[in-house]
């Protein structure tokens, strides 16, 4: 039986203006997400994760615009929705939360009015009845004193169980699509636990399907069953997460998985050997040990289909499985 498409993103390319210019921070990214998958997008600081979240919320601000691309959720292409449309579809049916909870969360509402504010923008629930559920939502997410919390403002609170509040507000309505961008980070490791223990018991009990955004494997491992790596922008590889830690086929995938085997078989140098590449090439030719003079003549490759679930885009991939 074929997997439900809940949401499809196709040849997306965001750009943003500075003052030197055009920056083409995403570029031909494509993703399909499944009813209750767990999609994880990894890369490291500045690859584009959250600008990829960003614009499908189409949350890019002045600065930022889709050049080109489309962004269906469940067949619906939210790109040409009217903003007021999109604001009925934010919150309810695709979600966000956000690396940086302390900053996005209002400081002078108390968490438990910015929560129930999702739930009456959204729903016809009595504050009774949003009250109720606000105080389930935060016990559930293992929130100590959850009832003195909700009367709190955030700035009051620890970065944690700001991470805490900033879940809850954007799973309390079992959005269709959840953008979790780095859920974790920063946050000491009891408190990572709980919020992974929660984000897994939360997916499986509900319909919810998410992209997952993190520069953590340990994360990625966890909680996603798919894998996308991307660096710059540009998508370099997919697979099951099993097989992509087993067998990561792009040379930057291998460093970023698996670091210990990379110390004996070194794909990437520390730093580049040349700043100037063109944009239109893959954008680790200069970093990449194993390129070949295909990859410093040629356009960025296309994803090359390896055997119906693993994608690589490299001239030169690795071919080695890792047990």
């Amino acid at each position: 039986m074929a997997k439900e498409e809940i949401l499809l993103v196709k040849d997306l390319h965001t750009y943003f203006e500075s003052p030197r210019g055009t920056v083409r921070a995403i570029q031909n990214f494509s993703l399909s997400l499944s009813k209750k998958q767990v999609l994880g997008i990894i890369g490291e600081s500045g690859a584009g994760k959250t600008t990829i979240g960003l614009s499908i919320m189409r949350l890019l601000g002045m600065d930022g615009h889709i050049e080109t691309g489309t962004v269906h959720l469940e067949k619906q292409d939210i790109l040409s929705l009217p903003e007021t449309e999109m604001r009925s579809i934010r919150g309810k049916d695709i979600s966000m939360t956000f690396e940086n909870s302390s900053s996005i969360l209002n400081p002078s509402d108390s968490v438990g009015d910015q929560i129930r504010e999702t739930i009456r923008i959204h729903t016809n629930l009595t504050y009774k009845e949003s009250n109720e559920l606000t105080l389930q939502s935060l016990n559930e997410i293992g929130m100590q004193n959850a009832r003195k919390v909700m009367d709190m403002q955030p700035r009051e609170l620890s970065a944690g169980a700001c991470q805490k509040v900033m879940l809850v507000m954007s799973t309390i309505l079992q959005p269709k699509v959840l953008i979790a961008d780095e859920i974790t980070r920063s946050l000491d490791i009891i408190t990572q636990a709980q919020i992974s223990d929660h984000f897994r018991r939360r997916i499986s009990k509900t319909d919810i399907s998410t992209l997952l955004l993190t520069n953590d494997p340990g994360i990625l491992a966890q909680l996603a069953d798919t894998v996308i790596v991307i660096y710059k922008g540009r998508k370099l590889e997919q697979a099951p997460i099993q097989e992509i830690f087993k067998r990561p086929m792009h040379p930057y995938s291998f460093q970023l998985l698996r670091p210990m085997e990379n110390r004996k078989l070194k794909t990437m140098r520390s730093e580049s050997i040349d700043e100037s590449v063109d944009p239109d090439m893959c954008p680790l030719v200069a970093k990449c040990q194993r390129a070949i003079s295909k990859c410093r003549t040629s356009e960025m490759p296309q994803d090359t289909d390896i055997n119906g679930h693993h994608q690589v885009a490299c001239y030169n991939p690795i071919s080695v499985a890792i047990d």
